[in-house]
């Protein structure tokens, strides 16, 4: 991963100041735009309580991120402290992350404050090499506003998917031609997996891709079948779709939305409490949603470890999941309920989000590809080529679930 990794140093111009030399000079280093300011907030108040310590945020674009920091951990530099994501076994193999184990037992630090499937991921081979940030969480989103023009009867906290299906029906009737009822996430590793595991089955079993089966098979029907009866969007007329910003327009009743763009509708110049949440509808009485989660991860190189991890430990604390999720746009894997209260209220204009978010986090399970980094390549390849020709209707949902199989296994060998 870091062979070529020298001679892309020239790219990290901009955040070379950062890691200057100082007598305790920490540079910190995430990707998201949207969560620098409660990252900052935390950042500040370790500042504060530790005077001494000066830390640098550096906030990478997204799609830069993994470039520059491989670019740096290749040539034996990098931030003290950065975010990682599922990919951080790569990192562990490579050498490039500190184990944080040592300090954790010496400090006496439970990870039993933490959202168990996160904190799990982050264990390798028997070393603890991240402590969780955040979380992801699933919830629908419906613009009360719409509802309530269009007559219709908004979704109640216990909906079914048969009432989502009769809801979208109901506001395709009365829209216009040009709005769009309803947005579910098509794409194989969240919506259709989502259903996969809500239906009883796992998309991978005993290290085995397991879509051949009922459950895998009828997911991909139900999907397909909003697509077909007009209720989504056409998936091959979906890549510019923005549900967010059609949600804000008033062009989507009701949407899928992940947690981390829960700050975006929140900070919309619209009236509080048009835009309400429900959790995912269930199907034959049993529901959930995929996870992800980010962690706080120590360079191997740091010059100031000691440094490096007192800041991870407070960015991951009560008080800094707080400071974190005063941003908005951030759901903490911190379990304390002050984490959950600070982001319910940073994003108060949102009705019903505390209960929807409440019962989301317990329900949820590790993505697939999250779970099974090995198969991150398979899953662009299973929603370029696999997932198209289905929803275009030239290929069945069984021969589909077999293609899937094949991807699948193939990058699990």
């Amino acid at each position: 991963m870091f062979g070529t990794a020298v001679m892309m140093l020239a790219s990290l111009s901009g955040v070379d100041s950062a890691w200057s030399a100082g007598d305790v000079n920490l540079s910190l280093m995430i990707w998201d735009p949207a969560q620098k300011a409660g990252v900052q907030k935390a950042v500040d108040a370790f500042q504060t309580a530790n005077p001494a310590i000066k830390v640098s945020l550096v906030q990478v674009p997204p799609d830069q991120y993994y470039t520059k920091l491989d670019a740096s951990l290749g040539a034996g530099e990098g931030p003290d402290v950065m975010w990682q994501s599922s990919r951080a076994s790569y990192y562990v193999e490579g050498g490039a992350l500190e184990p944080l184990t040592g300090y954790i037992k010496k400090d006496n630090l439970s990870l039993d404050g933490y959202n168990k499937q996160i904190a799990g991921l982050y264990n390798i081979g028997g070393e603890q090499y991240g402590v969780p940030k955040d979380m992801d969480a699933w919830t629908f989103i419906y613009n009360a506003s719409i509802f309530k023009k269009l007559g219709v009867e908004a979704p109640k906290p216990d909906w079914t998917w048969e009432d989502m299906v009769r809801i979208a029906k109901e506001l395709k009737a009365k829209q216009a031609p040009s709005d769009v009822p309803l947005y579910y996430n098509y794409s194989f590793n969240n919506g259709v997996a989502s259903l996969v595991h809500a239906l009883g089955g796992k998309v991978i079993d005993n290290n085995k891709s397991a879509m051949s089966s009922a459950a895998g098979t009828k997911a991909l029907e139900m999907v397909k079948s909003l697509q077909d009866e007009g209720l989504i969007l056409k998936v091959a007329d979906s890549s510019d779709f923005n549900p967010v910003s059609s949600l804000i327009s008033g062009k989507l009743a009701m949407g899928e939305i992940p947690s981390w763009n829960l700050s975006l509708l929140s900070k919309a110049d619209l009236p509080a409490g048009t835009f309400q949440a429900v959790r995912m509808p269930s199907v034959n009485g049993s529901w959930t949603t995929d996870t992800n989660g980010l962690v706080y991860v120590m360079n191997t190189n740091s010059k100031h470890k000691d440094e490096a991890w007192k800041l991870i430990k407070f960015l991951t604390s009560d008080e800094g999941a707080v400071l974190h999720a005063e941003g908005g746009a951030g759901l903490p894997a911190n379990t304390a309920k002050a984490t959950l209260s600070a982001f319910v209220k940073a994003n108060e204009k949102l009705g019903g989000l505390e209960q929807a978010l409440s019962v989301t986090i317990d329900k949820s399970y590790l993505r697939t590809t999250t779970r099974y980094p090995k198969i991150i390549t398979a899953n662009s390849k299973i929603n370029s080529a696999v997932m198209g020709p289905f929803y275009a209707g030239s290929v069945s949902a069984s021969d589909t679930a077999k293609k899937i199989d094949e991807a699948l296994d193939e990058a699990l060998r």
